[in-house]
């Protein structure tokens, strides 16, 4: 057979894609478990503080009742899930320590809670220590805790709760992506709760805005990126403008930091990147240390120096006894088994469509002649339009994004919407694909028609038969990829993950909420695929095929690419993310829709190809990416 016809066959390509999800599963468990020397559960349990709480435990054949281990807990960031960080987990544990991460409350398959009840405990951080202590092979007087981002958050408000007690819980702590408790008032709001804490309770804390040492004896740490979006803000007392990031260790916040709360002055010195600062505070050695890596807020969880260091912190931490050198990481086999499973993912939607529609069931989806490359209309005018009709969408892209996101539209979550995050986007891409739907209309009407080009031409046109087949057979698809990656979890504990981007298992209380969404994605990814490949699948950018989609994904990704490119550009000049006013999240919020704006489009180009129905995989993808979307995000329920 030639290489052509292997490449074409679609019942080899689905072979293909589901060999490379089994090989990410393969990969990821030999990576998390350490090759049989740790073993990893997933846990769901009634925490002390009653709700329902999920966790990754991770146990080294080491730790056992006659030798119970150190123990770390890690808190992951907002709109994410606890695998998101486990490059870390996975090496802590390789060095003995008993790893467990949890979903915040609201997050994955934690309980959703509302906003007078979810910073409970810590949001849960505090409840999975307590929870450990209770394990025979932990060891209850050597356990710490680390945080990314809103998983610092939560740091904060469990050493609240720690401090209270006569014998406290938490002896490390390690930042991630997020300050420290500099000053008293800034523990104001900890541990009080809206509707349930009032002002004169608050007022109790006498808080006057004055340096102190928030963490007492602890071992305390911090990775700091110096191009941090979100963390390590300090203004200019001289000029009320915001420092570069860079210029994080000459700060007084980390000044004082280092120096266990004193109020710095121009003799304190500024504080060395990976230095250990030591005090002694009530008989104890207390260590203070900031590491700045160089990353941003969210590329800290994913590059090797800031994993060495939160071994290395750990490990120091603890006195741990290990062969393994601070550098010595498995992790990137599973981040390599994590993208083969994508990839193996997107295969699957592909050549599973391309199965089934030759089948009896769904015969009518298809229709018997392929899709060809139709010749660009030779005047210039056809140039003229495809070119301006490309950079007004993307202009429209950029200014609705920025709109949206100054209007706060992710904040608009109540009784019907609960999904910040996954509404922005939706509401984003709805948005955009409007506009270009209304742009084609334009287009066709002005210039199309009047050049004999019908409707029935772009395979526009589609019956109600042919749309049932299309619809279901979206559906099966979907339902079957989706059923792939809870195998993948039953078969190796583990999903289909690459930094950002992740397929994981979900509970049903999230399809409430992607059905919710669902209308603005498939409006948004529907309209994508019409517009790439009823209307664009021709020569007008040559008689490559592989470069008029190349092409054409490129300009449906460049909005995004654009307003991270300009905002992170900016911010690795100045060390200071201000180019956007306040809005300084929108360059990393534009990074998580990447992946999906450039590799949806060769989807739909592909089953386009196969069947001429420019209707199935847009549906298709709609469906996996609000999927992908809302199962990464938190829930929120309303007071």
């Amino acid at each position: 057979m030639k290489k052509s016809a292997i490449l074409h066959n679609p019942a080899i390509g689905l072979a293909i894609s589901l060999i490379l999800c089994l090989a990410c599963g393969l990969m990821s468990n030999l990576a998390q478990t350490d090759g049989g020397r740790v073993t990893k559960e997933t846990l769901q349990i009634e925490s002390p503080s009653g709700h329902r709480l999920s966790m990754d435990m991770l146990q080294p054949k080491t730790a056992t009742p006659k030798h119970p281990a150190p123990a770390i807990v890690f808190a992951h960031g907002g709109n994410t899930n606890k695998e998101k960080s486990d490059d870390f987990q996975i090496e802590w544990a390789r060095r003995g320590f008993v790893v467990v991460s949890f979903d915040l409350y609201g997050h994955g398959e934690s309980e959703i809670l509302n906003d007078q009840e979810w910073l409970v405990n810590g949001r849960g951080l505090y409840d999975t220590v307590e929870y450990l202590t209770s394990l025979p092979f932990v060891d209850a007087d050597r356990i710490g805790v680390s945080g990314h981002s809103r998983g610092g958050n939560t740091i904060h408000e469990s050493i609240l709760i720690d401090n209270k007690r006569q014998h406290p819980l938490i002896k490390t702590v390690l930042y991630v992506s997020r300050d420290p408790v500099y000053k008293d008032n800034e523990t104001a709001a900890f541990g009080y709760v809206p509707g349930k804490t009032n002002v004169v309770e608050a007022a109790k804390k006498n808080t006057n805005g004055k340096y102190f040492n928030y963490y007492r004896d602890r071992t305390v740490g911090v990775l700091a990126g110096k191009y941090d979006d979100y963390s390590f803000k300090e203004k200019d007392p001289s000029t009320g403008k915001i420092k570069p990031n860079p210029q994080y260790l000459k700060s007084s916040n980390a000044r004082s930091f280092l120096n266990f709360g004193i109020t710095p002055n121009d003799k304190t010195p500024a504080g060395i990147s990976g230095r250990w600062y030591h005090k002694q505070i009530n008989g104890h050695r207390a260590s203070h240390v900031i590491y700045m890596e160089n990353g941003t807020h969210g590329t800290v969880l994913f590059l090797s120096r800031p994993c060495t260091d939160a071994v290395q912190f750990m490990v120091r931490a603890f006195n741990m006894k290990t062969d393994l050198a601070d550098g010595d990481h498995i992790y990137p086999v599973k981040m390599i088994g994590g993208l083969l499973g994508l990839i193996g993912l997107m295969l699957f939607m592909v050549y599973g469509t391309l199965c089934l529609v030759r089948t009896s069931l769904f015969k009518k989806a298809g229709l018997e002649e392929p899709a060809r490359m139709r010749q660009a209309d030779a005047y210039k005018g056809g140039s003229v339009w495809l070119w301006a009709c490309l950079l007004s969408a993307t202009a429209f892209s950029v200014a609705s994004a920025l709109t949206l996101f100054g209007l706060k539209v992710d904040k608009h979550i109540g009784n019907y919407f609960r999904q910040g995050m996954p509404l922005f986007y939706g509401v984003w891409g709805c948005l955009n694909a409007i506009f270009m739907i209304g742009l084609t209309i334009l287009w066709y009407r002005m210039y199309a028609r009047k050049r004999g080009t019908k409707v029935s031409d772009l395979d526009l046109p589609i019956g109600g038969r042919r749309l049932w087949q299309t619809t279901t057979l979206a559906l099966t698809v979907s339902l079957l990829a989706i059923l792939l990656i809870f195998t993948c979890k039953f078969l190796f504990n583990s999903d289909f993950r690459f930094w950002y981007w992740a397929a994981r298992p979900f509970t049903a209380d999230k399809i409430p909420e992607m059905l919710k969404l669902l209308p603005f994605f498939l409006v948004a990814y529907g309209t994508t695929s019409v517009f790439i490949n009823s209307l664009n699948y021709s020569t007008s950018f040559g008689r490559n095929s592989a470069a008029n989609i190349g092409l054409l994904a490129f300009f449906n990704m460049l909005p995004a690419l654009l307003i991270a490119v300009v905002g992170y550009g900016y911010f690795f000049i100045t060390g200071v993310n201000g180019l956007f006013g306040n809005n300084t999240q929108i360059p990393d919020w534009m990074l998580t829709p990447l992946v999906p704006l450039a590799v949806m489009p060769l989807v739909t180009r592909a089953i386009y190809r196969h069947t001429r129905n420019p209707y199935l995989g847009g549906i298709i993808t709609a469906i996996i990416v609000t999927v992908m979307t809302c199962i990464n995000s938190q829930i929120s329920f309303p007071a």
